[in-house]
């Protein structure tokens, strides 16, 4: 009986306590409903006057003083644009004396070694020799990053002895290679230039008509995983460390793993020669100086020659 009793006044207690709060509720929810609507008002007010406060200080009254830290921020950003994209430029092409040579009636060869600085950049470029009278036409070459490579003009008919030569680049254009891709540059290159070579120096020799002329003639080994269509030979002929001769010879392919002997001959003036050096020159960035594969698309070929 006393717990029933019990119940019944704690239940009383939580029916006067939710009566009160009902008759509070009741008594107070206008001028609840009356503060919301101020509150709301308020701040919808405080926002108004924020945006006007700002627009009228952004075109009115700190218009000219920002204006003036925009113009310097450009000047500086500019700035600094400047000093990147030269710190990241390319260095320009270096070309070594250039040599005239003499190969008889009245014709010359010119000879010079151009060389490229540059780790990260490789170069398409347009080039002709320059002497006193005359300059040879205009011809294609290119170069590899880090490469030094030799560049002629062979043959050029000149009545007079051209004197100091010069070489001049009338336009080129640089790329970047390509890091996602070629990774190692360094290793890229190697693998591609893995030739073995064999000069067995220059000799003398007189035809029936009684004309010397002389010959060179080297055997080129392929080692690298690739096979090229027409690679390109420089043979320079040398007196000690100095270029006394020049000559090129293009096969029509060379296949990996293959071997080639090849002859070049030569006629006119002939030095006296010491040593003979030969050089490769394949474009190596070229899809077209690779050979596919059998059955290889030129997607494949691409995929397989630039990863």
């Amino acid at each position: 009986m006393e717990d029933d009793q019990t119940l019944l006044k704690q239940a009383g207690k939580e029916f006067r306590r939710f009566y009160k709060w009902s008759l509070w509720w009741v008594e107070h929810r206008a001028l609840l409903k009356k503060i919301g609507y101020g509150i709301l008002i308020a701040f919808d007010c405080a926002l108004l006057l924020f945006v006007i406060w700002t627009m009228l200080d952004s075109f009115a009254i700190s218009y000219g003083s920002e204006q003036v830290a925009v113009a310097n921020m450009v000047v500086v950003g500019q700035q600094d644009l400047h000093s990147y994209t030269v710190s990241s430029a390319a260095f320009p092409i270096e070309p070594t004396r250039v040599v005239a040579l003499p190969i008889g009636n009245s014709r010359y060869d010119f000879y010079t070694k151009i060389i490229n600085e540059n780790k990260q950049w490789r170069a398409d470029f347009t080039y002709k020799f320059v002497y006193g009278g005359g300059e040879t036409e205009e011809l294609q070459g290119y170069i590899h990053p880090n490469e030094a490579k030799p560049v002629s003009v062979l043959a050029q008919e000149i009545s007079t002895a051209p004197g100091q030569a010069e070489f001049v680049i009338t336009d080129v254009n640089w790329y970047r290679v390509n890091a996602h891709t070629i990774r190692d540059y360094d290793i890229w290159y190697g693998d591609r230039t893995n030739f073995e070579i064999e000069t067995e120096g220059f000799e003398k020799d007189t035809r029936f008509e009684g004309e010397t002329f002389g010959r060179t003639t080297f055997t080129i080994k392929n080692k690298s995983p690739f096979s090229y269509y027409n690679p390109r030979f420089h043979v320079l002929l040398k007196r000690g460390s100095a270029v006394v001769g020049v000559n090129r010879t293009t096969l029509t392919s060379l296949d990996s793993g293959k071997e080639e002997v090849v002859t070049i001959n030569w006629f006119g003036t002939l030095p006296a020669v010491s040593s003979v050096e030969v050089i490769p020159e394949i474009n190596f960035f070229d899809l077209d100086s690779y050979k596919p594969l059998v059955g290889e698309s030129p997607i494949d070929t691409r995929l397989r020659v630039f990863r």
